[in-house]
């Protein structure tokens, strides 16, 4: 399913998106991003598939190639949720990150660069106490930072946004210019997810006081079953893509489940994709002491 993990953003005018709410700061250049969030408890808008992501990104606000992003999912199929934290280069595959997520969970999540084109992402679970931290590499445009609630989409176009409620933004920052930032800091501007219709789906608050937080509510609209095909490429992050490997040709979504085709051609494009994530990132798993949300 691509969130962001992302699809890019499907804008419709400055201050409004066909996928995305939240806040985008595209002036300057952007080296880290960071946020806090808590795991919204969401139900079904659709009896087969509905699904709702919360992320922070570097990039992606004006390119389909240039995005690199990390968060957490909620995925309903057949009523039944699945929660999961993510990560994502594009336009390489998602990665699902091995780490258990619950509804009512606080996550910190952050992006950082490092020297040589290298990028740490961390992910703390302050409810149970687990963390997780990689390395990667990937060539940014370092041209925005987002602090988005998404409506996903797989290989079919938008998956429907699940009623998600309200998920509220903490210790939004990032560095921009070499600078410490807030998200008000920033020069961050809203956008309001639309329907094809204008009517708002999700819409974010004014920005506190304290310059680093706001909040994102789901409306009542509800959008069809089968939605606009608006995709950003081959990728997707939902069934197979959320392991890190792009779908079939072959795959189709009928009623919320997914056809892999043959064996032979399912194990060939794993092994095909999951070689060329890694030429592209290097893995480590290992607790993390300290999370650093600003890069100080």
């Amino acid at each position: 399913m691509n969130a962001g993990n992302g699809a890019s953003n499907s804008s419709v005018s400055a201050d409004t998106s066909l996928n995305w709410a939240g806040y985008v700061a595209s002036s300057g250049t952007f080296t880290s991003v960071s946020a806090a969030w808590t795991i919204p408890h969401a139900t079904s808008t659709n009896n087969n598939l509905s699904a709702d992501a919360t992320w922070v990104g570097i990039g992606g606000i004006s390119s389909h190639d240039d995005l690199i992003q990390a968060g957490t999912q909620t995925i309903i199929q057949n009523g039944i949720p699945t929660y999961q934290a993510w990560y994502e280069l594009l336009p390489v595959a998602s990665v699902q990150v091995l780490l258990t997520i619950h509804p009512g969970d606080a996550m910190i999540v952050s992006l950082v660069e490092q020297p040589n084109n290298q990028w740490r992402i961390s992910f703390n679970n302050a409810t149970t106490g687990q963390n997780y931290q990689t390395l990667v590499f990937y060539n940014s445009s370092l041209s925005s930072a987002e602090w988005i609630e998404e409506m996903p989409s797989d290989q079919m176009g938008f998956v429907p946004l699940d009623n998600f409620g309200t998920i509220s933004f903490s210790n939004g920052f990032a560095v921009q210019n070499g600078l410490d930032i807030s998200i008000s800091g920033s020069g961050a501007q809203p956008i309001t997810m639309i329907t094809n219709a204008s009517q708002v789906l999700a819409a974010p608050t004014s920005i506190g006081s304290d310059g680093a937080s706001f909040t994102v509510t789901r409306s009542s609209v509800t959008i069809p079953a089968t939605p606009t095909i608006i995709r950003r490429g081959r990728w997707s992050r939902t069934g197979i893509g959320v392991q890190g490997y792009a779908p079939l040709p072959q795959t189709s979504r009928s009623n919320g489940h997914f056809s892999l085709g043959s064996p032979a051609s399912f194990l060939r494009n794993f092994g095909n994709n999951m070689r060329n994530f890694n030429n592209n990132a290097r893995t480590e798993f290992q607790s993390l002491r300290k999370l650093n949300l600003q890069n100080r």
